[in-house]
């Protein structure tokens, strides 16, 4: 019995001197892993630090910058007010001014100069020889567009015209039963 409580004891210590490796092998990889994330963590800081520095001397020229220009923007002012000379002094800059904001202007009138100007190309496309189909598709649609707002506008005006009839007539009716209830109450004191 003895022996095998030997054998039991040694098992033991055993058993433990091999719990204490494992323990102690747990904790250096542990160790490992952490100091591991740490340098990580570390070079993480570092390069942010370089960026956080870097912002830092951009955001220091562009304060110098804008100090050195003295914050109004006198050259943009000096380029409108040349081409507010240019526009009145120069007929032909004032012709080419004028049709671009022709061109741009979404009304009913820009509509109409863009389609004369596709009817204009598709003249001169039949001049050289070319297919005018294209400019007089874009003639037709610029022709479209401009009816439909030419329609647009016109349903507006009547139902603004609608609108006014229907208050003109709710003023009439309010102002016939005033005129009735003067004179029904004439009436009764007489």
């Amino acid at each position: 019995m003895t022996h095998l409580k030997d054998q039991l004891h040694d098992l033991q210590d055993t058993a433990s001197e091999a719990q204490g490796r494992l323990g102690r092998r747990m904790a250096a990889g542990a160790a490992r892993g952490a100091l591991k994330a740490q340098a990580a963590l570390a070079a993480t800081v570092a390069q942010q630090q370089k960026d956080l520095k870097r912002l830092e001397a951009q955001v220091e020229r562009l304060g110098h910058e804008r100090s050195r220009g003295g914050g109004f923007p006198w050259g943009l002012v000096l380029l409108a007010g040349g081409a507010y000379a240019l526009y009145r002094s120069n007929p032909s800059f004032r012709d080419r001014v004028q049709g671009l904001l022709r061109q741009v202007n979404p009304g009913v009138e820009g509509n109409l100069a863009r389609a004369g100007d596709a009817a204009k190309d598709a003249v001169s496309d039949v001049m050289r020889g070319d297919d005018p189909r294209a400019s007089l598709r874009d003639a037709g649609g610029e022709l479209r567009r401009a009816g439909e707002k030419a329609a647009d506008q016109g349903g507006n005006r009547l139902r603004d015209l609608k609108h006014q009839a229907q208050d003109g007539a709710q003023d009439l009716k309010r102002d016939a039963q005033r005129a009735a209830d003067d004179v029904r109450d004439d009436l009764r004191r007489q």
